[in-house]
């Protein structure tokens, strides 16, 4: 099928942020890449997948854009030709998890386009029709955008134009608090199961669902308890730790969390774009154990505060960015800096005929041991994603660790 023309798509530098998860793309195998994916009760054709592509590329300067050096060996911008986003179909009788895990391991080529597109129709580990999966480069593709890409993909709501928007820094504070150390002290972090070469490391992701009935008093006991789901998330994961060897009492958590509503003037909610920020705390994993409910309004309250850290990054260049990448990359990392990376998107409005969505970003840096995230489509079951990076996490931790955090959860909803 033909594609009508690509929007113009940006054509300016790359911020700071934006240059960050570019460069960590060159560095390491898939770089920051976010996969998402969608269960949808109804079918969906690629014809119509093609046709959402061009509508969104028409609306969304970023998902008409590639990344290209601009002559001097700093990034920028350009628009992408017609056509550079892929629009795949699965072969018959595919599983969509096996889809899911090859879309983790293939790389994007950012100096075409930023983003691609797979359907699966009718697979075999899910009574459904579709499944549609979306994956991006982090430079235009967060846990929101990738949800926003899926909810217009799927014809859920109207597509309107962002226009062509600046990179996050620049509408960010001037000063601001300053924000919370980003790595555990080093006598607490957790060791790694397996040293590996970054180019030689992989991501493992599994799935688990919370039924709606359990997150309804999860809810519940959370108001009562005057805390959040996604603080009980945090002390789920601390207390999930038991199964990992060599895990601390502490944990260090690394949560990312949108700033479209915080930056000046206000960024529009579905705006696609790497439009967020880095918020870290700390919890005591025996704290977790013996005072659940305390250690979550203490996390809850924690979070809240760096919430309010809109910290624009010191002077940098791109040798700056090429030196922290260096450093965070490194083959010989022996410990995690970091126990967890814990993104809750919430309810998110994907359409009635949504039945599940599972969100992920590649870490193989060894920077987090675990990657989890969640979403409930509304009025459904709450969808986890567990990733890791191997081998520095072995995977039968891995799934002990999904399986310890299913477990945990069913036990701060009990009365």
């Amino acid at each position: 099928m033909a594609h009508d023309p690509i929007g113009p798509g940006l054509d300016r530098p790359l911020g700071f942020t934006e240059s960050l998860c570019a460069r960590w793309y060159e560095v390491i195998p898939c770089g920051l890449q976010v996969v998402a994916a969608v269960v949808c009760a109804r079918t969906v054709t690629r014809a119509h997948l093609v046709r959402a592509v061009d509508r969104i590329c028409a609306h969304h300067p970023a998902a008409a854009s590639r990344v290209v050096d601009d002559g001097t060996g700093c990034l920028r911008f350009a628009p992408a030709v017609p056509g550079a986003v892929a629009v795949a179909e699965a072969p018959p009788g595919t599983r969509w998890r096996d889809r899911y895990a090859a879309q983790l391991s293939s790389p994007l080529d950012p100096t075409q386009a930023l983003w691609r597109v797979e359907l699966v129709a009718d697979p075999v580990d899910a009574d459904v029709p579709t499944v549609v999966l979306v994956t991006g480069c982090h430079t235009i593709l967060d846990g929101i955008s990738a949800t926003s890409v899926l909810r217009e993909l799927l014809g859920a709501n109207d597509v309107t134009s962002d226009g062509p928007l600046p990179a996050m820094e620049d509408l960010l504070p001037v000063e601001a608090p300053a924000a919370a150390p980003g790595a555990s002290p080093e006598a607490d972090r957790w060791p790694v199961a397996r040293r590996a070469p970054s180019q030689e490391r992989t991501f493992g992701f599994t799935d688990r669902t919370i039924d709606r009935d359990l997150v309804v008093a999860l809810q519940q006991r959370a108001h009562v308890e005057r805390t959040t789901i996604g603080a009980l998330l945090a002390v789920a994961c601390s207390r999930a730790r038991h199964v990992v060897p060599a895990a601390t009492d502490h944990v260090g958590f690394n949560v990312p969390y949108d700033v479209r509503p915080r930056t000046t003037p206000k960024l529009p909610a579905t705006a696609v774009g790497a439009y967020f920020g880095r918020a870290h705390v700390f919890a005591s994993g025996a704290r977790c154990d013996a005072e659940p409910w305390d250690a979550a309004r203490d996390l809850s309250e924690q979070l809240q505060h760096e919430l309010a850290t809109m910290v624009r990054p010191t002077s940098w260049d791109d040798e700056t960015i090429r030196a922290l990448l260096r450093d965070i990359c490194r083959d010989d990392r022996s410990s995690f800096d970091l126990g967890v990376l814990l993104t809750d998107l919430g309810a998110c409005d994907l359409g009635p005929d949504v039945t599940a969505c599972f969100v992920t970003t590649v870490q193989t840096t060894g920077v987090e041991a675990f990657v989890v995230s969640a979403v409930s489509p509304e009025e459904r079951d709450l969808c986890l994603g567990i990733g890791w990076p191997r081998p520095l996490v072995d995977d039968d931790t891995a799934h002990r660790y999904a399986d310890e955090l299913v477990r945990q959860l069913a036990r701060l909803a009990a009365p």
